[in-house]
């Protein structure tokens, strides 16, 4: 039997952003019943703002020669942190905080063992995993523009046209 094709509509588009822009319930203590609002599904759009977020932190850490991101690990973790941040509630209490500020509750949750209990449990590897080859593209994109960038510059500084 031959699959029926059938015409997107706004309402398609509307009911899978609906999906991912629907936030869920994590318990972080069930006793307790401390739990955290999370997404399950990352948007495109807050993967955006959290490359944004990144550069914005990378750029002040180099001006103030900060002790921040001396290896990819550091950089690695950082970037995890981002995602319990942009993707969770946390987004509101940290928007308008220091990046010292955002370090320190880093190191505080993998203190704590939440870091690890957010990316392991809460998150999907899936989700994860796709955020992580999202945000490497396109920083390997800016990269390379920048590069590109930098040789036409040294191309016109040097009277060389460019090729």
């Amino acid at each position: 039997m031959a699959k029926r094709e059938t015409k997107l509509t706004l309402a398609d588009i509307q009911k899978n952003a609906e999906v991912v822009n629907t936030k869920q319930k994590f318990y972080i203590d069930k006793d307790q019943e401390k739990f955290i609002y999370y997404y399950p599904k990352f948007s495109k759009r807050k993967i955006t703002i959290l490359i944004n977020d990144l550069s914005h932190t990378m750029s002040y850490v180099e001006q103030h020669k900060l002790d921040f991101f001396n290896n990819d690990d550091e950089l690695h973790h950082y970037i995890l942190f981002l995602m319990i941040k942009h993707f969770t509630d946390l987004q509101a209490e940290l928007k308008d905080k220091s990046i010292e500020t955002h370090f320190a509750t880093m190191h505080q949750l993998v203190d704590i063992g939440w870091y690890e209990l957010f990316l392991m449990d809460m998150f999907t590897i899936a989700e994860v995993s796709n955020a992580l080859a999202e945000i490497s593209k396109r920083l390997n994109l800016s990269i390379k523009y920048v590069e590109l960038e930098k040789e036409l510059q040294q191309q016109l500084q040097t009277g060389n046209t460019p090729t």
